[in-house]
């Protein structure tokens, strides 16, 4: 095995600074060194040879040395970087640390302790590799690839490595006298100009990679390998990876309240869901998990949320102490959604909406106040409002019913408010006709309007008027 990761890691080399050569002095390198160990029957830990260690955010690799030692050198980009140091070895468990190092200096890392996979094994696996092989039977991934990238021009990494191995029926990577010509092709993808590079490769010693280079459009992509021996296709299994969108884009950032209208002014403690809708410049949702952060000048809200995977994020509002001071005016609460469109967090890009927080249910207002009707059945018009004292609408679900004891109504005599902030026909204002019908005997009549809340609404309010009947 250690053949093929040392070529392997050859290549890696190659594919990185392809096109550009270049010297770097020893005050830009960061130096990582530690020990690997495996537990022998009686559980002692023994030095592994051949682990191969990979800073798998740096896109650097090294393997132990007989003792179990390791000495990984890399350029970070920044004076300081997190790094995650993953181990692995054929037969073993992987294990991941992370460790924080610096430029100009040699770090050195936790030992790392591998564990057989089966449990019961007491002999190191050996490495096939310098063993003849046969025809070559498989194609396998070699080892697994970020599981995300991100859209082209997103300013954050836009390329992902896959490797394949190829094997014969005994699983020995391929040889050099039965070496193939691995074909790469994408089998789904967003269709947003992604693509692989290079679209085939020689095996060498049964290893071949290609890169997947993300487009302009998020989405997940399939990625195969094919290859032609004796005229039969042997192919991999498909490899999922995922293209997330990019940074955020002022232009495709929203934000929206489950409700626009609560009781805030008469319930404390309400729960209203707060949305933010983000983007990148090309449409697609930014990444998930992608930070967004709320205010608001009155009442209570979460402070932050992620975004899932359509760039989706939700906090809680809640009604609460502070109130607007002057709710005949302004009776809302104006809540703020930001987050960042750069990397560095220099770049805000903000939204916002605002929830009105309504007031107790004012007495029904209704012209004329009275009326008279006789038996030449002429229709009354009747004007009436339904609102707060701040002249308001009522929250949504809020039930408007008119009745009478006698004669026919017509118009507006039912009603289930929707949500809404802006006070109108229909909203606020509303219109009833009652006809005393030709036969009418009553010398008078009652209509009656009621006003019943929903839960957490503002309140009920009821009003009569009286009709009386004259001579014709």
């Amino acid at each position: 095995m250690k053949r093929i990761i040392n070529l392997f890691s050859g290549l890696l080399l190659i594919a990185t600074i392809w096109g550009c050569a270049t010297s770097t002095s020893d005050e830009d390198l960061a130096v990582i060194e530690g020990i690997v160990y495996y537990l022998d029957q009686n559980s002692v830990p023994r030095p592994l040879e051949g682990a191969l260690i990979y800073a798998k955010n740096i896109f650097a690799q090294t393997k132990s040395n007989a003792d179990g030692s390791y000495r990984l050198t890399f350029e970070p980009e920044n004076d300081e970087i997190s790094v995650d140091l993953v181990a692995s070895k054929a037969g073993f468990e992987t294990q991941e640390i992370n460790l924080l190092t610096r430029k100009g200096e040699t770090v050195q890392a936790p030992d790392i302790t591998l564990s057989l996979i089966d449990g019961d094994s007491t002999e190191v696996p050996a490495d096939t590799t310098g063993a003849e092989s046969g025809k070559a039977a498989h194609i396998e991934l070699y080892r697994n690839p970020p599981h995300h990238i991100y859209i082209k021009s997103s300013g954050l990494k836009e390329t992902a490595l896959v490797h394949f191995i190829v094997t014969d029926s005994e699983g020995i990577p391929v040889d050099e006298n039965h070496k193939v010509k691995v074909y790469f092709s994408i089998l789904n993808g967003p269709e947003g100009g992604e693509y692989l590079f290079p679209d085939t490769m020689t095996t060498e010693s049964g290893l071949a990679y290609t890169i997947l280079n993300s487009g302009t459009i998020a989405g997940p992509v399939q990625v195969q390998a094919e290859a032609i021996v004796d005229g039969q296709a042997i192919r991999s299994t498909p490899v999922r990876l995922t293209i997330y969108g990019g940074l955020p884009d002022q232009e495709h950032f929203s934000v929206t309240l489950s409700q626009l209208n609560i009781a805030g002014r008469v319930h404390y403690g309400i729960i209203d869901h707060v949305t933010a809708f983000v983007g990148d410049k090309y449409s697609n949702p930014v990444a998930p998990g992608t930070a967004i952060y709320f205010s608001s000048d009155y009442c209570i809200v979460d402070g932050a949320s992620t975004t899932d995977e359509m760039g989706r994020a939700t906090v809680k509002f809640m009604s609460a102490s502070p109130l607007p001071p002057d709710p005949a005016n302004n009776p809302f609460a104006f809540i703020t959604a930001k987050t960042f469109s750069d990397t560095l967090g220099t770049h805000s890009v903000t939204s916002q909406a605002r929830v009105l927080l309504s007031a107790a249910t004012a007495p029904i207002e209704i012209n004329p106040t009275e009326f008279e009707y006789n038996n030449s059945n002429t229709p009354i018009r009747f004007d009436y409002t339904v609102a707060d004292v701040y002249g308001y609408p009522l929250v949504e679900d809020t039930r408007i019913e008119v009745s009478a004891t006698d004669g026919n109504l017509y118009g507006d005599y039912d009603v289930t408010l929707r949500d809404t902030q802006f006070p109108g026909q229909g909203t606020t204002n509303f219109g009833i006709t009652w006809a005393p019908g030709d036969s009418l005997k009553a010398p008078q009549v009652y209509i009656d309007i009621t006003v019943n809340p929903p839960e957490n609404g503002n309140g009920y309010r009821s009003r009569s008027i009286l009709g009386v009947k004259t001579s014709e």
